[in-house]
């Protein structure tokens, strides 16, 4: 179960690496038998492994997932602070800033010259629109990182969002000394001004980026644009003058092209605009923007087929309608009109009811504040360059393809050793018999890495040995699927049905079981139980046939036939076959309780208490007979000893409905009545379908003065009781 050394020698690059050092110190403690040095060594290696692998997520802007590992880390170093401002980050870029800032606030107690803590808590209060709080975080990572750029530009945004172009402005300027004066930073510091409307000064910076460098990449994109933000309509000619220079040097700039489809069709210059929306869209195939206004370009040219294409490719490109919806509903309603268009009346008549569907909720996107612009309305403009603000923020750098593909590689090599790490801990602890401890390791391993060898395998056996059946019964199914042939797997949830009472299954999975393994007498007992509870009596009879050919007659024959008896009523035999059982071995499990069972049925309760008593003491854990017991014990009116004994049933299986119900019923008669309430809720909601639970739980609200309450839980019992006499209405 050990990493091969192939794999160790992959993944430690470093000979001095403590990642190393830690998961081989484990092995030799493990081989040792210092178990839990081994875990300790372990759970080292564990650390660093989910917080790299946090890292590696994170620049792979997969957030969540670094989320996720960065928190499993937090498990084994919970007061690190890089780990803290880590993990603050990718809440950051996940856009859970409150929970970033909470993070960076503790991070910032433990260290407070951290810059990197100050940096993200301003960025992360700026997010939320606290900018005074983001200026005086910023502002005590700038004194303590002057030459932070990052830093710094942050900082001035924050002046600008608060008004404060006095402030900003030195901080733009000390930039260009430092660094130079570069269109690149010119265009940067011009964004800036822009996204937080200062218009004037936007177009000033973008303007000197130009003089610098005519050819520099979107510098005319990003000059016109801000003509149309600042004075609409009035500078369409303009702005399309930047659009078509910046083309001349870059023909595939999306925004130019975009911007300038846009501009024609609102120009109703319909030749012009598909070009240039037809060029946008080859550019950015995954783009709804573009397909829209190409749709509505083809729809006025009359190419409804090509429109109808378009706008369809516009709806379905649009990741969230949600957060676009005004231009969904638009999309929708032009998609109707050349549906209709087109002879398609049925599906254009759907699409123009979803569209004004959308159309009441009165969402505005992004183009259609473009649009506003361009008309004058300078209330959108705001809104407009809150979005754009924003996203420059908290937009993070792209990453090239070859970059991503060793990161992907480097992450599943750390899953790798992750889930191996836990599997090794849950073998560990499986050792010492600590099998719900295996099964959480053995479930973290499967979690991370569900294609590791085996592991639905080992975790099913954890839930088994643990007795946690069903728990188990999920794991074997997944290993079954992987490897039907399997025969361990499958013996183990046939016996999880088993145990579970699912007798159709387990009979199913327990025969083909047999067939293989034909000479294990242990697996024909529970087979002939589940035979006999489905009513197979001829499957059983040649089950018991099958035993006693493979292991002479035996205790378990007879409780089989005993089972089987029971099942058909005939208590004259069940008593014979439970006899026969004991007299071949008096401490043969079930044979007391089975016999138990058969006096409660009778009603001989103290006779009943005897063999639960009986079974109790040869098998400790059976809950059945203890749950059985403090019943009978209850009704022979013995009710501290009755309470007791059902306490303690709810405690090791705490889902057991009827020991719930016995126990309030019980409590409620005894005079306690919070407790008896508290037990009649639980039993309501795990066994809702039985009428006498609702009626216990009626009385006990309307005992406590809920009237309310407790006449409805007596309207539920009446129901029931009608639906199980047939009187209800259909």
């Amino acid at each position: 179960m050990y990493l091969s050394v192939l794999f160790l020698f992959f993944l430690f690059q470093s000979p001095d690496d403590s990642f190393r050092r830690h998961y081989e110190a484990a092995e030799t403690q493990w081989r040792a038998g210092n178990l839990a040095a081994a875990e300790a060594e372990y759970n080292q290696t564990l650390s660093e492994a989910y917080h790299r692998l946090g890292r590696i997520y994170s620049a792979r802007h997969d957030y969540q997932r670094a989320i996720d590992s960065y928190i499993a880390a937090t498990g084994y170093q919970q007061d690190s602070p890089e780990l803290l401002v880590d993990l603050a980050i990718s809440y950051f870029y996940g856009r859970q800033y409150e929970k970033a800032a909470e993070l960076l606030a503790k991070a910032i107690v433990q260290n407070p010259r951290s810059v990197p803590s100050h940096h993200m808590l301003g960025k992360s209060y700026f997010m939320i629109g606290n900018f005074e709080k983001a200026s005086q975080e910023l502002e005590t990572a700038l004194k303590l990182a002057p030459r932070d750029y990052d830093v710094a530009y942050t900082l001035g945004l924050a002046y600008l969002k608060q008004r404060q172009l006095a402030k900003a402005k030195p901080i733009y300027d000390k930039m260009v000394v430092q660094l130079g004066n570069t269109p690149g930073l010119r265009i940067v510091i011009g964004r800036a001004y822009r996204e937080t409307d200062f218009l004037s000064e936007a177009i000033e910076e973008f303007k000197k980026a130009v003089a610098l460098d005519p050819r520099f990449p979107r510098v005319h994109y990003y000059l016109g644009l801000t003509y149309l933000l600042k004075d609409g309509a009035s500078r369409i000619s303009d702005a399309a003058a930047q659009f078509k220079i910046e083309l001349a040097t870059n023909s595939n700039e999306f925004f130019a092209n975009y911007y300038l489809g846009v501009l024609y069709t609102m120009d109703r210059n319909w030749d012009q605009a598909i070009n240039f929306l037809q060029k946008a869209v080859q550019i950015q195939p995954n783009n709804p923007n573009p397909y829209f206004y190409l749709g509505q370009a083809y729809q006025h040219v009359e190419q409804h087929e090509q429109a109808i294409e378009a706008l369809k490719k516009s709806i379905g490109l649009s990741p969230d309608p949600r957060q676009n919806q005004y231009e969904v509903a638009n999309a929708h309603f032009r998609l109707g009109q050349s549906l209709i268009k087109a002879g398609r009346v049925e599906e254009g008549e759907r699409e123009l009811q979803v569209a004004a569907e959308l159309k009441s909720k009165s969402f505005k996107n992004d183009e259609a504040r473009l649009a506003a612009f361009l008309n004058g309305r300078s209330d959108q403009q705001k809104g407009l360059s809150e979005l754009a603000v924003h996203g420059l923020i908290a937009e993070s750098s792209e990453l090239d393809a070859s970059k991503s593909e060793k990161l992907q590689s480097e992450a599943e090599n750390y899953v790798k050793l992750i889930a191996t790490t836990h599997n090794n801990i849950g073998l560990m602890r499986a050792e010492r018999r600590d099998f719900r401890g295996a099964a959480q390791q053995f479930a973290l391993a499967a979690k991370i890495n569900p294609q590791h060898e085996d592991i639905n395998f080992n975790l099913g056996l954890a839930y088994y040995k643990a007795e946690l059946y069903k728990e188990a019964i999920g794991p074997f199914e997944e290993q079954l699927k992987v490897n039907p042939a399997n025969i361990a797997a499958r013996q183990l949830l046939g016996l999880s049905y088993f145990m579970t009472e699912n007798y159709v299954k387990a009979s199913a999975l327990l025969s083909e079981v047999v067939g293989v393994k034909q000479n294990d007498v242990t697996l024909y007992y529970p087979l002939a139980l589940s035979l006999s509870k489905e009513g197979r009596i001829d499957a059983v009879n040649e089950v018991v046939k099958k035993m006693l050919a493979v292991g002479g007659n035996s205790p378990q024959i007879h409780l089989v036939l005993a089972q089987a008896y029971y099942e058909q009523g005939a208590t004259d035999k069940v008593l014979e076959e439970l006899k026969a059982a004991l007299a071949l071995d008096e401490k043969v499990l079930l044979a007391h309780f089975y016999t138990g069972m058969v006096y409660l049925r009778m009603g001989k309760f103290v006779e009943a208490a005897r063999e639960f008593e009986v079974e109790l003491k040869l098998n400790p854990a059976d809950i059945q007979a203890k749950y059985n017991l403090g019943y009978v014990l209850l009704a022979n009116q013995q009710t501290a000893r009755g309470i007791k004994l059902l306490r303690e049933v709810i405690v090791t299986k705490p889902d057991f409905g009827n020991a719930h119900f016995e126990l309030g019923k019980a409590l409620l008669q005894a005079g306690d009545l919070k407790d008896a309430l508290a037990s009649l809720e639980i039993a309501a909601k795990l066994i809702p379908e039985q009428a006498h639970v609702h009626y216990q739980l009626g009385r006990a609200y309307l005992a406590a003065g809920r009237k309310s309450e407790g006449e409805n839980q007596m309207e539920i019992y009446k129901r029931l009781k009608d639906t199980a006499r047939g009187l209800s209405n259909p």
